[in-house]
């Protein structure tokens, strides 16, 4: 495995815990408003997501996301053994990102969300952001990719009830912050297996695509 890709995987994974927990913590700081609030996160994490897809997509293939992974292993990408390494690099680079953020901002370094996210409504919303974001991975070019998945991010963020986690590894780190964007262990199960599901019907499509 290219220890540089991982790195880069570990890396941009991070500052996009960065950029979406911190960008929380500075918008519950600066106003009441919970549409404002939406509004900030929604575009630091297109920012950032912009940036390290655009730096990172010739170093690893920017996946960031093991939903984008796994989906890549499915429609033979990836190797097996570089995907297990991919994902594991990036839900290590997620938590980091989310400590970091929590010292910026002068909370527990380990925190514990207690915000509970269920319902069939969060599922679906999971399930649509997730396909979208996969489809996008495996069909744009890498000339138009740091412009798309950024683009359908900030608009999930807002046409979706979970508010578009759309990533396990994102999912996961979430736990570990007291912020508003964080989600309890509880409903962490069900973020990923609507995550999961939303992969594996995007690569589906696509495949029964190319079939025909």
């Amino acid at each position: 495995m290219n220890i540089k890709k991982l790195i880069n995987e570990l890396i941009g994974t991070a500052v996009l815990l960065i950029a979406v927990v911190g960008s929380s913590y500075m918008a519950s700081s600066l106003t009441t408003d919970k549409a404002l609030s939406l509004l900030i996160v929604a575009a630091v994490t297109a920012a950032a997501l912009a940036i390290i897809i655009k730096s990172g997509a010739a170093i690893s293939g920017a996946h960031y996301n093991p939903a984008v992974t796994i989906s890549s292993l499915l429609t033979s990408r990836i190797k097996v053994m570089d995907a297990v390494a991919y994902i594991v690099t990036q839900i290590i680079g997620a938590i980091i990102g989310v400590l970091i953020a929590n010292a910026m901002f002068g909370e527990t370094l380990i925190g514990s969300s207690s915000i509970v996210r269920s319902g069939s409504g969060q599922f679906i919303g999971e399930v649509v952001a997730t396909a979208g974001l996969v489809y996008l991975a495996l069909t744009a070019t890498e000339k138009s990719v740091w412009k798309m998945i950024p683009l359908w991010i900030f608009a999930a963020y807002f046409f979706t009830a979970s508010t578009s986690f759309a990533n396990p590894a994102v999912t996961i780190s979430r736990i570990f912050t007291d912020a508003p964007t964080g989600i309890s262990g509880e409903s962490v199960l069900g973020f990923i297996s609507a995550q999961i599901v939303g992969a594996l019907l995007t690569v589906l499509a696509l495949k029964s695509k190319v079939m025909k």
